[in-house]
């Protein structure tokens, strides 16, 4: 379901939440040397937009309890009005904010202050007193952030994601014709097609896109200990239940009506998780590649101008993929702290959720440079087809699969063993391999068939695995 906020506050409001900073006096690099990389977050995960976002929530629930006639209507200005109060938020409004709070010392109540002052120069002076009528902080706050975090998840991770999606199968369509030895243990094993090997992240990263675009975060609207104690009070002839149920899905979200004081963040850590699997499933691709390289299987593009090391001028070093490493590292450390700290809070709440939560920015913006990165990576590789095919004729000892399950399919005793006394740490060459196979108490046909097998064609179904779609 598309938030209506989202499209109101999207790309075309990065110029206006743009603060003036210095990138020399940022203490991360996420707002320093990185910043103009992740501007894209900017909108839904700033403290500007988390601003912006809390006062969309208030005005939505005012507008809400005049629509459901716990309070009089409002008129077509007044309600356009309320609606410019969120849409216009800038720079300047934040703050504005902040001398407020500098007062309050309590963030959200500096948000309904700083509401109330604007109505008290409108037509709905008579209606301040009703912002955040029967509320805890919660129940804005964490609605703002489930639009912050639902609008930087469809608008900016997942189309990342999904581009990185994109490169790996192209690259497994291109290269599904170029066989090369597999490793298992790190040693010669089997042989197997670059472009199947990269369809198999492409497979498993497909799976978790499905599971993005379909995940739903949740949200709550109930007051203090989420009974709406204070609504049923004033207000008993209202239907509280169906009230919180519509507010709440109107913004896209999923209700929980059975709360504490806060909104449970299982729905976020059901997410945190699915983000966790996504970038240790990237982590295995960047450290395949580094290996790749470091064998000579791929080559990377040299670009003239750029340096790889300044002690060694000849290097192009894997820096994209060693880059996006560190990224997911950190990105899935904070990933798997929330998952474990935001499933509990003390008895009806506690504050340190708060903390937490004000990070959730840098776990994007980490694994949103490392998706960057790949794509980079992705983008400066191609196979070295001259280095695997001398390895593929090199390496006939890679055959003794074939050979001892032949063995064994046509009923000779001891198959295995009579491969591994041939085979096993040995250097097998085309003469040697094709003078123990004529030797071997097989059929005619059976013995040629393994005669005229190489490396290069010992693949299976690897080309075909190479574009297969399920």
């Amino acid at each position: 379901m598309t938030i209506k906020f989202i499209s109101v506050i999207n790309y075309n409001l990065v110029k206006q939440l743009q603060f003036t900073y210095h990138i020399t006096d940022a203490i991360t690099p996420l707002d320093g040397r990185n910043r103009h990389k992740l501007q894209a977050l900017t909108p839904f995960l700033s403290e500007l937009a988390l601003n912006k976002y809390r006062i969309y929530v208030e005005i939505e629930y005012l507008k809400a309890l005049s629509k459901h006639k716990v309070i009089r209507p409002f008129t077509q200005k007044e309600i356009a009005d309320l609606n410019k109060l969120s849409d216009s938020f800038d720079e300047e409004d934040y703050k504005k904010l902040r001398e407020i709070e500098s007062t309050t010392n309590h963030d959200l109540q500096a948000v309904v202050v700083y509401i109330q002052r604007h109505l008290d120069r409108s037509s709905l002076k008579d209606q301040m007193e009703m912002v955040h009528f029967g509320l805890t902080s919660d129940d804005i706050n964490n609605l703002a952030y489930a639009l912050m975090t639902h609008g930087a998840l469809k608008d900016v991770l997942l189309p990342e994601v999904i581009r990185v999606e994109k490169k790996l199968r192209e690259i497994s369509q291109a290269y599904k014709n170029i066989p090369m030895l597999g490793r298992t243990h790190g040693q010669f094993a089997a042989p197997t097609i670059f472009g199947k090997e990269m369809e198999v992240f492409k497979s498993r990263l497909s799976n978790e896109i499905k599971i993005l675009k379909n995940h739903k975060l949740h949200g709550k609207l109930n007051g203090n200990v989420g009974n709406l104690n204070a609504h049923t009070l004033i207000f008993p002839k209202t239907n509280w239940i169906n009230f919180t149920k519509s507010f709440v899905s109107s913004l896209g979200l999923i209700t929980d009506l059975l709360t504490t004081q806060i909104e449970p963040y299982d729905s976020y850590i059901y997410l945190f998780q699915t983000l966790f699997r996504i970038n240790n499933i990237l982590n295995g691709l960047c450290k395949d590649m580094w290996t790749y390289a470091m064998l000579g299987y791929v080559t990377q593009k040299v670009v003239k101008k750029e340096v790889g090391s300044t002690a060694l001028p000849h290097k192009v070093n894997p820096i994209y993929f060693e880059g996006a490493e560190g990224g997911f590292g950190l990105a899935n450390a904070l990933f798997s702290f929330y998952s474990e700290k935001l499933s509990y809070s003390r008895l009806q709440r506690d504050l340190s959720d708060s903390t937490v939560r004000r990070s959730f920015g840098m776990a994007f913006a980490y694994s949103l440079l490392s998706y960057q990165s790949i794509v980079e990576g992705l983008d400066r590789i191609a196979p070295n087809k001259i280095k695997m095919e001398a390895d593929l004729s090199g390496h006939f000892e890679v055959l003794s699969e074939a050979v001892q399950n032949m063995l064994r399919a046509q009923g000779v005793k001891a198959a295995y063993q009579k491969a591994k006394d041939f085979f096993r740490g040995a250097k097998v060459t085309r003469a040697s391999y094709q003078k123990f196979v004529e030797s071997l108490p097989i059929q005619k046909e059976e013995s040629e068939k393994l005669i005229n097998l190489t490396p290069q064609t010992y693949i299976g179904v690897a080309e075909k695995l190479a574009t297969y779609e399920k």
